[in-house]
């Protein structure tokens, strides 16, 4: 298969639940030019969701009351509700990397990192997927060093592979390399059968007759063929928009995966604390951060394309996002469960102790008590207003 290139995007999420609230972030992680790889999300955003925007000003309403126009609340509207994103600059001392990308929330406290780096078709992709480093370069680091305070925990890297070849026919080229490609997307280390690898490679997410999707919890691939746009410079753009289209899917899909992780630990840390004294404050807030995770998250996204409803819908199962929200769902509803035993309990307590305080008299040795200190209280005051 000729090969003209290979583009490998790394994608971290990380927990930003520890310490208080997030630094001002628009001034900390603000860059001066946009990388490359922000360039490509900001334009490839629009594929699947709509941006974020406000109705007009006064002025503006006159002319046209149903405009509307990008947040200036945020850096990059191109992002989802409760999100911002922010360019990372390349590393100039390697001639392969475009640059990056860092999604954050500051509501929901979590964040996902995105590098880019372009090879030459003479790359071994298989090779180079194997060697990738699975923590998040020094260079990079430096550059987000401002969260460091807030990180409780953060992913193992999760790598998508940008396959773009020569031929024109996809399923030709799906057909004779399945079993390369499928090595590529699982990374062969487990030393699957050729009819294994090639299975791999025939759940095709996308619809597009130039591109084949194939993604898992654990690995993403893309494989695209040229000559699409007459224009050189256009078919190029088209691939990289689309291959960065697909990795908003995958970056999507951690976020909820990290989003749900971490909202069932804590919810099952939760369920200890309730075994003695019922907390409904507690309780009513977990609900509302399940619901904002399910609503927010998963099954509200403002979707702008019928094509971008299908790939996350597609790629959420492929992630067992649904499965992973499900258990999340049993884990609130134990500590419901929990909550509402531990208050009839404190509740019976509380009326088995009324009743006996009631037969041993001593709600009316408490009445007479109270009303001869308020008799003495009044007494003493009539003395001294007398002097």
């Amino acid at each position: 298969m000729a090969l003209n290139r290979v583009d490998v995007i790394r994608l971290f999420d990380i927990d930003l639940s520890r310490g208080g609230r997030l630094a001002n972030l628009r001034a900390s992680l603000q860059s001066d030019s946009p990388s490359p790889a922000y360039s490509r999300y900001v334009e490839s955003f629009s594929w699947l969701f709509d941006p974020q925007d406000i109705p007009g000003n006064d002025e503006q309403r006159k002319i046209d009351p149903t405009e509307r126009y990008l947040s200036d609340a945020v850096s990059c509207p191109f992002s989802l509700p409760e999100f911002d994103r922010f360019s990372l600059s390349p590393d100039g001392k390697d001639q392969s990397d475009k640059g990056g990308v860092i999604t954050i929330s500051e509501t929901l406290r979590i964040a996902a990192v995105c590098l880019w780096n372009r090879h030459s078709c003479n790359t071994d992709a298989i090779d180079l997927k194997l060697s990738l480093e699975t923590s998040i370069p020094r260079y990079y680091l430096n550059q987000i060093s401002i969260l460091f305070p807030y990180i409780a925990e953060a992913e193992l890297m999760y790598p998508f592979f940008g396959i773009r070849c020569e031929e024109i026919q996809l399923e030709q080229v799906l057909a004779d390399k399945g079993v390369f490609l499928g090595r590529l997307f699982s990374g062969g280390l487990e030393h699957e059968a050729d009819q294994t690898l090639k299975n791999y490679v025939q759940d095709n997410l996308s619809h597009r007759g130039y591109e084949a999707l194939f993604v898992r919890s654990s690995d993403g691939l893309g494989v695209y063929t040229s000559h699409i746009e007459r224009d050189v410079e256009a078919d190029q753009l088209l691939y990289e928009n689309t291959l960065f289209r697909a990795v908003q899917v995958c970056e999507l899909c951690l976020l909820e995966h990290r989003l749900i992780r971490s909202f069932k630990s804590q919810v099952d840390q939760d369920a200890r604390k309730v075994r003695i004294l019922p907390r409904p404050l507690l309780v009513e807030q977990r609900r509302n951060e399940l619901l904002r995770i399910e609503m927010g998250m998963i099954k509200a996204l403002p979707f702008r394309t019928a094509e971008g409803r299908q790939l996350i819908r597609k790629a959420q199962e492929k992630f067992n996002i649904p499965q992973s929200l499900q258990d999340a769902k049993d884990s609130y509803n134990f500590l419901e469960t929990r909550y509402q035993n531990t208050k009839t309990t404190a509740v019976a307590i509380v009326a088995v102790i009324a009743y006996i305080f009631d037969k041993m008299k001593l709600w009316e040795w408490l009445g007479a008590l109270l009303t001869g200190h308020f008799s003495l209280f009044l007494y003493f005051q009539g003395l001294a207003g007398g002097l």
